[in-house]
């Protein structure tokens, strides 16, 4: 079957996704562009920035050498930005435009699925204007961005995975996306049951032989990208284990972690509370629903969402991606930041793109008025809240 139809309805969706997360960002340059600078001190032939900006407080000073902590993918992926315009560049124009492409590709995505056109146009619409993906996108601070390459390297993954082909490139975009966001290596089970063909319960397929070299070729290139990351954490530290993020200048002294360091069980309730819970503040003027930079409940923020609960765990998809968001969701609930300064809660971007795979594999029975109605409240929610942000609407 060819696949042009779907790579040029991908490209028109991601084109007017890209222009609408332009056309809703700042014009202003992001101040917090780590990437960027870190992008022209790649080009200059250095992993370290020469100098620290007070405004930029988490770089990592050693021997006048100053570090940017997180993962390098989005700096590497803006070289071609700051070779062009320089360390002026806006950062949020790349972030919009790797949001605006993974919504593209989840138009793609959704199309190996046996959905009608109408819960395809849903789900993409939704998962590009219906999810935290537009803020952050649009916003581009150096979290963001990070989230924003994190997807859309992973939808390039998954898209590969489905099709079962090309499983080293597919391995190296999963290590990609996680040179972005480090959780997302925890979603390689997925990607690895695709390729196995693994059925549910697990047993072993007549023909192991094409399997074991898909997965062989996955894991070849995810680990590549992981040696990648140790090395660069060497060059950095001098340590490969090390990741850098204790040395951020008072860290710890941070209440947020204080008590029980960055990582810890006694994290995970706020976490719940964030995901499940955390809603509006109300003012007594208009426009009384007041965005929190504390965030916003997962169904509060995307009501669409609330069809996983339809979901049949006797479909091999929905077991292994269900696997895969529990293992990601591990670093992230045990960690002392719930995400802010955030609208919604903006590490569920790490786990979009498999809750939205499991949203396909319901709606492939079928897409319901509710549901529709569901997919147009995710979209207003946001929009909404990007309007109250944009105007200054938002407080703690």
């Amino acid at each position: 079957m060819s696949r042009r139809p779907d790579l040029t309805g991908g490209l028109l969706v991601a084109t007017v996704a890209t222009v609408v997360y332009l056309f809703t960002s700042s014009r202003e340059p992001q101040n917090l562009n780590y990437f960027v600078r870190l992008a022209d001190a790649f080009l200059h032939g250095r992993i370290y920035l020469q100098e620290a900006p007070s405004w930029l407080n988490e770089l990592v000073g050693r021997g006048g050498r100053f570090y940017v902590v997180y993962p390098p993918m989005p700096a590497i992926l803006i070289v071609p930005f700051v070779a062009l315009f320089g360390v002026e560049f806006p950062q949020q124009i790349a972030s919009s435009l790797f949001g605006g492409i993974s919504v593209g590709l989840a138009w793609i995505l959704f199309s190996r699925f046996s959905v009608g056109l109408r819960a395809r146009i849903l789900l993409t619409i939704v998962f590009g204007f219906g999810t935290v993906l537009w803020w952050a996108s649009e916003t581009g601070t150096a979290w963001l961005v990070s989230h924003a390459a994190a997807v859309m390297l992973l939808m390039a993954a998954l898209i590969l995975a489905v099709d079962r082909r090309w499983p080293l490139i597919a391995g190296l975009l999963v290590g990609a996306a996680t040179l972005s966001r480090l959780p997302v290596v925890l979603t390689s089970p997925f990607v690895l049951a695709l390729y196995a063909e693994t059925a549910w319960p697990p047993r072993l397929l007549a023909n192991r032989s094409a399997a074991s070299q898909r997965v062989i070729g996955f894991g070849t290139g995810l680990a590549a990208a992981v040696f990648v990351y140790f090395a660069y954490n060497y060059a950095r530290w001098g340590t490969a284990a090390d990741l850098g993020y204790t040395s951020i200048p008072g860290v710890l002294d941070d209440p947020i972690y204080v008590k029980h360091g960055i990582f810890a069980v006694e994290y995970i309730p706020r976490h719940l509370f964030a995901i499940l819970f955390r809603s509006w503040n109300y003012v007594d003027d208009p426009p009384f629903l007041q965005p929190s930079w504390w965030g916003l409940g997962l169904f509060f923020t995307t009501p669409l969402l609330l069809w996983l609960f339809r979901a049949r765990f006797r479909d091999p998809r929905v077991v292994y991606a269900a696997i895969a968001i529990g293992l990601t969701l591990i670093p992230i609930i045990t960690h002392g930041n719930v995400g802010i300064s955030q609208f919604g809660y903006r590490f569920s971007l790490d786990i979009q793109p498999l809750l939205f795979i499991v949203l396909a594999t319901v709606f492939e029975r079928g897409v319901s008025r509710l549901a529709v109605a569901a997919g147009v409240a995710s979209v207003a929610i946001n929009a909404y809240a990007i309007w109250a942000i944009g105007i200054g609407f938002v407080a703690y």
